[in-house]
């Protein structure tokens, strides 16, 4: 069945509604485990290179910003 009589089959739509959901809580965990293997990371930086760090997260952010934000 083509894609545009399955928008009028409820139980197509529930499937695909539930495979996005699943697929985007897989995200978000994904996502929660780098930022915590991220700050593992981060105790082990010696404390006389940690300005370092510091400038070089601050320029991935800006960078982060100014591509999401124009």
């Amino acid at each position: 069945m083509s894609s545009f009589y399955n928008m009028w089959n409820y139980d197509y739509i529930q499937q695909q509604a539930q495979t996005n959901h699943f697929n985007q809580i897989k995200k978000v965990q994904d996502a929660a485990k780098s930022l915590r293997d991220f700050l593992d990371s981060c105790d082990q930086i010696e404390p006389a290179y940690q300005n370092a760090a510091s400038a070089e997260f601050c320029a991935i952010l800006a960078e982060y910003l100014r591509k999401h934000n124009g």
